[in-house]
């Protein structure tokens, strides 16, 4: 028998490393593999608590906790084990947030048969139930076509998100029934996923209603712009270029131009990091379409930070102030004389007309090399372009364990050999 001072303690750390492991997946400082390190600790505390002596003692009570992290683990912890039925039911038995864990649990979890269950709980007539499982069949990629199409005119916006995410690409009769529509909702997060979606079934009407948002940003505004830097051009880049004179939207532009690999976003970002209160996110921009590392020399040292910079979170005294960290937050400052001298040297070899990625030209292969070194907050937008220009083929699931992430990109290795390169305006119809 384990004692019981030793399964709270697995407990403890589970949810601990729970936290730790989901920081990880939005992180700018963490690669796929060290990912997988920290992973492997959270795995260990998850596989001590698989024991018939911690469910009643432990386990089961960690779902009176108001602790999400410690409920998600519990959860994960009866699924292993087999208890599928019973985490069912106190999925419908729960509200939010402990709702929210035992669904994160339910969305990683790769208890058999799992799939088919969640789909017997959308003939439910909860509707928050309802949109919650879609988002987990749509992260588990189990949801058949057929069942997703029904929910494109559900009442819940979560519902209609999810499943457009999770029908990719979107069947040709619900391309033409439901697509218009969907792009010109009144609720944006239904907006943005519609045109994602477009683009992954390879509309045109997508792709203009992509610049539209763009011209006259509004919420979602960051979507928009990610996915017009994903498949423009030079055009398109220098649209992105412009909001940068906003200051409300400059941060996203940034974000979106990293994406582009354009001469003049790499030029733009530059420029910017002469600005304090964004120069972390252009020099971040800048390094993940040159492939210019930011350490060393080209890097403040850790703990200093350009006069005028944001302050970290932990260290505002507004009460007011969001003290949540970001991941932008755990972003290396530039140096920002040694940057501009190396953009000097390394200038010559980008030539117009070229996107780059890591300071590739941009193609399959590459693409798929950016998935594997990439920092992880960074990986969630390649991987949908993936998504996108397989036509849904190859989805890799980025806020999954590793394993289940490598697995997804050692399929994608064929059909990323053959991948176009070029802008996705070209190949809509």
């Amino acid at each position: 028998m384990v004692l019981l001072d030793v399964l709270e303690e697995y407990l403890d750390e589970a949810a601990f490393r729970w936290v730790q492991w989901e920081r990880t997946l939005v992180a700018p400082d963490f690669t796929l593999a060290e990912t997988a390190e920290r992973e492997e600790r959270l795995l260990a505390c998850l596989e001590g608590l698989e024991d018939e002596d911690a469910l009643d003692t432990v386990v089961r009570p960690a779902f009176d906790s108001e602790e999400a992290p410690r409920i998600s683990a519990a959860a994960h912890t009866l699924l292993a084990l087999g208890e599928v039925e019973e985490v069912l039911v106190r999925l419908r038995g729960t509200e939010a947030p402990a709702r929210a864990a035992i669904l994160r649990a339910l969305e990683v979890s790769e208890a058999p048969g799992l799939g088919a269950r969640l789909l017997e709980l959308l003939k439910l007539e909860d509707t928050a139930l309802q949109a919650g499982v879609l988002e987990a069949l749509a992260f588990r990629q189990e949801a058949p076509a057929e069942v997703l199409v029904r929910f494109f005119r559900h009442d819940e916006q979560r519902a209609q998100v999810a499943a457009l995410r999770g029908a990719l690409p979107l069947p040709e009769d619900a391309v033409r029934r439901y697509l218009p529509a969907l792009l010109d909702s009144a609720h944006p997060g239904i907006r943005a996923a519609a045109m994602e979606a477009g683009l992954a079934s390879g509309v045109r009407l997508a792709w203009e209603a992509c610049r539209k948002a763009v011209r006259s940003p509004g919420a979602y505004a960051r979507e928009a712009m990610v996915l017009l830097a994903l498949g423009g051009d030079e055009a398109e880049a220098s649209l992105l270029v412009d909001w940068l004179e906003s200051a409300a939207l400059r941060a996203d532009s940034l974000w979106a131009l990293g994406f582009s690999g354009r001469v003049a976003a790499m030029e733009s970002c530059v420029k910017y990091l002469e600005v304090p209160e964004v120069a972390h996110l252009a020099a971040e921009a800048l390094s993940a379409m040159t492939g210019l590392r930011l350490e060393g020399a080209h890097a403040l040292p850790p703990g200093e930070r350009p006069e005028g910079a944001p302050v970290p979170p932990e260290e505002q005294e507004s009460l007011d102030a969001d003290l949540v960290p970001r991941p932008e937050d755990d972003l290396p400052w530039p140096n920002v004389a040694a940057v501009r001298d190396w953009w000097t040297q390394a200038r010559t070899g980008f030539a117009q007309g070229t996107r780059y990625l890591l300071g590739q030209p941009f193609s399959g292969p590459v693409l798929l090399e950016a998935l594997e070194s990439s920092p992880m907050r960074r990986r969630h937008v390649l991987a949908r372009e993936l998504a996108i220009r397989t036509r849904g083929q190859h989805v890799i699931p980025t806020r999954a364990f590793t394993r289940r992430q490598r697995e997804a990109i050692a399929r994608a290795r064929g059909e990323c050999a053959r991948l176009k390169s070029t802008p996705l305006a070209s190949t809509l119809r």
